[in-house]
Formats: structure tokens, C-alpha cells, sequence
């Protein structure tokens, strides 16, 4: 594999390198950030929910409109990634600094998440426009599963090593990790020199009749209707209940950060999993059985998480992320296959915008959901009924049109999946986004 990055040039090299500490820096924030709420500030549920739902806010209030303007002045997408970075280092940064001043109350640090929402709103919109800049078309593929590879690999390890930090240095001081992480990658794209020069931007059209004609595209599919509604279905379930994770792992159970971190990376190695014998999967059981397979057989699995009743059964939530992980992983390979499978070519955009406003939107939306079920209900019971939730939806979608589709379709579309894009669905949410450990079929937080 390294031969074949190397053949794809040094400013992709650098990008890489640059992207990978970026996904590194967000994966540690998933950990750190949450614990900093509820370790130092003594947060309520539903602030940590409310704390989640900032950080997502502002890619579904302001995702669209940034990658209009994006597209529109695409020569300004290194820029773009710049400032977007340079401005992840300074609001997580502020968090420390304010700690240390005293400073550090709960509406600061829900601003800084805010803040580091909008700048990751940024980055995400500019990440595949630039990408397509320093690649020639022809390198689009590698490029996509090198890229994939250092995300899998800061999944894996980044909840680690923020668990491992915050019990070295706290939860606060980890962020100065996470800050510097963002300005490594700010400083490697100011050194790419010899890009591809970027094309013309498109002509430019009205947002609202663009999302009108996806809209009519999937009222007049009932499979695409299916899997854009299922999906924004599973996110809002998903978010709710992963905004909970780390809340009642360390203030339920008093599972130490070392251990959370630990445990959570369990999610990492689910997706990672998926991700790896998905194709095989697809390949012999087809695209239906492998969606419906990937929902209904591990959605009960969620119920492990809030089995799971002491610091010395921790394992049973360790279980219950990885298989779920693997679930939302699995499906969302699947699902997004369908949609290019299913939607006319000269249409994915518009299908793919209204599906990226859905999936946008509900993370936000059931990050809050959580918090206050939690708030009213009791942490516990809160993630019992969102896991019975889960496994409704599961059953589901299991008698949904999807379980009759052709297995052939996983071999029309063998070159046409998402590996073949450069890196499309980083900026095109299509399926579940929500989390276990952040393992996300939409919206990428780590972009």
C-alpha cells in the first residue's frame, strides 16, 4: 500500500498526513470534551446531550450553504481547510486556558463546542473539493481508502488516547493534545505546492429547487424513500442514545477515563470490521440481506449497553458497541450502494443534499432527545428505551422494500460504490451518522 500512495504524489502524501492528524485530534475530543463537562462541571444529562447537539448544530444548519459557496469559489478550498483548522486549535484551545484562568463555566464551554461545530462545518464542506486538487481522477480510489485507512486507524486509537490523557494530564489539559493536533494539520496543507488546478465552478442554481427535485426524486421511489427516512430514522435513535455513553459509563458505572477510552474504541474496531468484509458480504448475500442483516441482528445487541449494571461488567458494554459499531458500519456500506444504485446518475446531488440535510439534522436533534430522556428518566432508562428503539426500527426495516432487492445489484454497483469516490460520503451524509464511539454513516466528524 505505501508503493501506491507514493505513486499518487507528495502533495497527496502531505494532505494524508495532514487529514490523519486532524481525525486524530477529533477522536480525542469525543472522549475528552463530554468528560470535561461531567468530571469538572458537574453537568447535568441534558447539557451533555445539549453539548453534543452544539457540536453537530452547525453542519445542519449551515452544510448546504457552505458547500454552495464552496463550489463557487473552489480555488479558495486550501484556504478554506486552513482557517478552519487554525480555528479548531484556538476554540478547543480556549478550553484549557480558560480552565486555568478559572474561567471555564458550562455556557463557555458550550459556545467553544459551538465553535468547534462551525469550523468543522467548514473543513467537511471544502475536504473532497480540494481532495479532487491534489489528486489526478485517476488516483481517486487509492486515494479514498488511504484516507479511509487513517481515519479507521484514529478511530480506533484516538478514544484511547484521550481516555489515557485525560487520566494522565485531566480532561481539560487534553485538548492542548487535540489543539495541536488541528494546527499540525493547519501547518502540512500550507506546505502542499504542486496541486491540480481546480475546474470551473458549476453554474450556479438555487439550493431550494435543487433539494425540491430530490425530494420528488424519492416520493417517486419507494427503496430510495425507505433507505433516506430509515436512516435519518436510526440517526436520531443512534444519537440519542450515544450521547449517553459516555455519561453513564463515568458517572453511573465510575468507570475510570483510561477505561472509557478503552471501551470506546471497541466502536472503532466494529467499523473497522465492517468495513473490511463488508464487500465480501455484499458480494454473496446481496445488498438487501446485508442492510436488513446489519440492522436487525445486531440492533438487540444495544441492549448490552445498558445491561450492563458495574465497573466489573464493563465488558458488556465493550461487546455491545463493537457489534453495534459493526451494524451501523455494515449498513451504512449497504445503504449507500442502494442510493447509487437506485438514483439516476445525473440526479445524486440533489438526492444526496436532501439526504444530507436529513441525516445533518437529527444528530443534533437526538443528542438533545437523549439528554432529556435522560434528564427525566434516569440515565439507565433512557438508554433501555432507546435500545428497544433500535430493535423496533430494526424489525422494521427488516419488512421494508429493501428486503426484496436483487442480489445481483451488489455486482452492478461493484465499481460504483462509495471506495471508488474520492471520499464522497465525507461530505454527503447518506446513512446513519449516529454513534457508538462515533462510528458514523453520514457527516464525518474527524474531516
Amino acid at each position: 500500500m505505501t508503493s501506491g500512495i507514493r505513486t499518487l504524489g507528495k502533495p497527496f502524501i502531505t494532505f494524508l498526513a495532514a487529514e490523519t492528524a486532524s481525525a486524530s485530534g477529533a477522536m480525542v475530543t469525543i472522549v475528552a470534551l463530554p468528560l470535561i463537562a461531567i468530571e469538572q462541571l458537574r453537568a447535568s444529562a441534558f447539557t451533555i446531550g445539549l453539548l453534543e447537539a452544539l457540536q453537530w448544530l452547525p453542519a445542519a444548519v449551515l452544510g448546504l450553504l457552505l458547500g454552495a459557496l464552496v463550489d463557487r469559489s473552489q480555488q479558495r478550498c486550501r484556504s478554506i481547510l486552513v482557517a478552519a483548522n487554525f480555528g479548531r486549535m484556538l476554540s478547543l484551545g480556549a478550553v484549557p486556558l480558560a480552565a486555568h484562568l478559572e474561567l471555564l463555566t458550562l455556557p463557555v464551554l458550550l459556545v467553544l463546542a459551538f465553535t468547534t461545530g462551525v469550523f468543522t462545518a467548514m473543513a467537511q464542506s471544502a475536504f473532497t473539493p480540494y481532495l479532487r486538487q491534489v489528486i489526478p481522477s485517476a488516483g481517486y480510489a487509492s486515494a479514498n481508502g488511504a484516507l479511509q485507512a487513517g481515519r479507521s486507524a484514529a478511530r480506533v486509537i484516538g478514544p484511547a488516547v484521550g481516555g489515557l490523557l485525560v487520566a494522565l494530564i485531566g480532561a481539560s489539559n487534553t485538548l492542548l493534545f487535540t489543539a495541536g493536533c488541528f494546527l499540525i494539520c493547519a501547518v502540512a496543507l500550507l506546505t502542499i505546492v504542486g496541486q491540480v488546478a481546480p475546474p470551473p465552478p458549476p453554474p450556479r442554481r438555487r439550493l431550494a429547487a435543487e433539494i425540491g427535485e430530490g425530494l420528488a426524486v424519492l416520493r417517486s421511489s419507494r427503496i430510495l424513500a425507505w433507505i433516506t427516512v430509515g436512516a435519518a430514522t436510526a440517526n436520531l435513535i443512534l444519537s440519542a442514545s450515544g450521547a449517553l455513553d459516555i455519561l453513564y459509563l463515568s458517572r453511573e458505572l465510575d468507570v475510570p477515563s483510561d477505561t472509557i477510552g478503552f471501551v470506546l474504541t471497541a466502536g472503532g474496531v466494529g467499523g473497522l470490521t465492517a468495513a473490511l468484509i463488508s464487500g465480501k458480504l455484499i458480494s454473496r448475500y446481496g445488498l438487501g440481506k446485508v442492510a436488513i442483516f446489519a440492522f436487525l441482528f445486531t440492533a438487540p445487541t444495544s441492549l448490552l449497553l445498558p445491561a450492563t449494571q458495574s465497573s466489573s461488567t464493563v465488558v458488556l458494554f465493550t461487546v455491545g458497541v463493537f457489534t453495534v459499531s459493526f451494524g451501523i458500519a455494515l449498513g451504512g456500506v449497504a445503504l449507500m450502494t442502494l442510493r447509487l444504485h437506485f438514483t439516476p446518475p445525473h440526479l445524486q446531488g440533489r438526492v444526496s443534499s436532501v439526504s444530507q440535510v436529513l441525516n445533518a439534522a437529527t444528530i443534533p436533534v437526538g443528542a438533545i432527545l437523549g439528554g432529556m430522556l435522560a434528564q427525566s428518566l434516569g440515565t439507565r432508562p433512557a438508554m433501555l428505551v432507546l435500545a428497544v428503539a433500535y430493535i423496533a426500527f430494526g424489525i422494521a426495516f427488516a419488512f421494508s422494500p429493501v428486503r426484496t432487492i436483487d442480489p445481483s445489484a451488489a455486482v452492478d454497483q461493484a465499481n460504483t460504490s462509495p471506495a471508488s469516490r474520492p471520499n464522497e460520503s465525507s461530505d454527503r451524509g447518506t446513512v446513519p451518522t449516529a454513534t457508538r464511539s462515533h462510528e458514523q454513516l453520514g457527516p464525518d466528524p474527524d474531516a
